[in-house]
């Protein structure tokens, strides 16, 4: 017996929508007489496909959407517009392996290991602040040509964070980390929106505990408390993040192979209402079928972990 040996199947938007479409046909749907164009059809399926996504991200599902974001602080600064301000998900740390002057942009690192050119570098100055600039050219395995010159002086040790790409806007978040120069975590408490406006003291600075978020359309906010007084650290989120969009035809899902058929009959189930003829028995076999799938795609969704009992003991 000879197995394939790849576990890499996958289906594009087109292939999605050809096999709702197909179901669609199968329970005897026909489109009416001002959409017979095909290209129509499929511009619509779409459209439908991204809806329907969009609503089961707001239902929760997607284990594989929540990620871990590294939130930088600015000095005593205790907002920050996420998706704008200087936070990602994949972030190179190293330090200043030799003291810098002011007007420098030539840096001396431990290591450039993971880093490349135009990606965003942040330098830990010696008046407390970060300097946010580019690397202009990763010379060697030990020295980076930044895009601007420096505006104060670093230390040796000073700490340099590199990153590729900007972080989106998160849905939520769900558990959050004060990340200290050195290498230890710190839980930071999560605040609902009374617990934040209830403090008094917002200008307050320090070492944060904790932090609110405010998942605005235009503006998704997080707000940190006390407002940190050292850049050395930063923070670290458990983020939920949204759904890619399918734009085109040959776009791959932003979802796992175990999600392709509860999105085909789901698919099948949503369009179906813009077509005629459809057989009532046909489509409540189909509905059941598409509601199965759909439960059995949220426990299989699901965080495991786990869970201790104890009886209460009485004296």
């Amino acid at each position: 017996m000879t197995r394939s040996g790849s576990t890499d199947f996958n289906l594009n938007q087109s292939g999605i929508i050809r096999g709702a479409i197909r179901i669609v046909e199968g329970m005897g749907g026909k489109l009416s007489g001002g959409r017979k164009d095909a290209t129509n059809e499929l511009k619509d399926a779409s459209e439908a496909l991204n809806m329907m996504l969009k609503q089961w991200q707001a239902e929760g599902v997607g284990l594989w959407l929540n990620k871990e974001l590294s939130v930088f602080f600015a000095y005593r600064d205790g907002r920050y517009s996420l998706g704008t301000d200087h936070a990602s998900e994949a972030v190179v740390e190293t330090e200043i392996s030799t003291a810098v002057t002011s007007g420098n942009s030539t840096l001396g690192v431990d290591s450039t290991s993971g880093m490349t050119n135009d990606d965003i570098l942040g330098v830990e100055l010696d008046d407390g602040t970060l300097q946010w600039t580019t690397i202009s050219d990763v010379t060697d395995s030990d020295t980076l040509v930044l895009g601007d010159n420096l505006t104060d002086g670093a230390a040796a040790d000073n700490n340099v964070y590199t990153y590729t790409t900007l972080s989106g806007r998160p849905l939520d978040i769900s558990e959050a980390r004060l990340y200290r120069d050195g290498g230890t975590d710190t839980p930071l408490n999560i605040l609902t929106r009374q617990e934040w406006m209830d403090i008094s003291t917002k200008e307050t600075n320090g070492v944060p505990t904790c932090v609110y978020y405010d998942p605005q359309l235009d503006s998704s906010i997080l707000h940190v408390w006390p407002r940190p007084n050292s850049v050395s650290n930063y923070i670290k989120l458990s983020a939920r993040m949204p759904i890619q969009d399918f734009d085109k035809a040959g776009d791959d899902p932003d979802f796992p192979q175990e999600c392709f058929r509860a999105v085909k009959f789901n698919l099948a189930i949503d369009i179906s209402y813009e077509y005629i003829d459809i057989d009532s028995k046909r489509f409540g076999a189909v509905e059941r079928k598409a509601a199965m799938l759909f439960n059995s795609l949220t426990m299989y969704d699901a965080e495991y972990g786990s869970v201790i009992l104890q009886p209460d003991w009485y004296a």
